[in-house]
């Protein structure tokens, strides 16, 4: 069966293989309004259950300026030498992760680069209204 494709000739991914590339990789890039202004970064993260959460400062940038907000999550590869790549796109409203219990699960689970070992911690979770992915296989 032939794959769907969009009006680009890109193949578009199911929300099951879409879930499934987001949990490949550890880093993506949250895009998110700061002050005004479109901001990109990159990010460590976890896929928990339908949800993209990931760990942050408790008190900085990141986590005043995302949460109640609305965000866009993206995560992609590419191989060069074959043509081949692929992007998810996450798009959703920001909250905190407050259930103690979940955080200290997922707290094994993520090695977050930008806290400091014993750094107090906000979690951030992303409830996606949309997942979508694409995929181009040069021909």
């Amino acid at each position: 069966m032939a794959s769907a494709t969009d009006r680009h000739g890109l193949e578009v991914l199911t929300y099951a293989q879409s879930m499934a590339l987001l949990r490949s990789r550890a880093i993506g890039r949250i895009a998110y309004l700061d002050a005004g202004q479109p901001t990109v970064v990159p990010v460590n993260h976890l896929v928990d259950g339908s949800s993209v959460v990931m760990r942050t400062m408790a008190g900085g940038k990141l986590d005043a300026a995302v949460v109640g907000h609305a965000v866009a999550f993206q995560l992609d590869d590419h191989d060069p030498a074959r043509g081949t790549g692929w992007s998810v796109l996450v798009r959703g409203r920001a909250d905190l992760l407050e259930d103690v219990e979940r955080i200290a699960h997922l707290e094994t689970e993520l090695d977050s680069w930008a806290i400091d070992e014993g750094g107090e911690a906000a979690w951030i979770r992303i409830v996606p209204d949309e997942v979508s992915g694409r995929r181009l296989r040069r021909g």
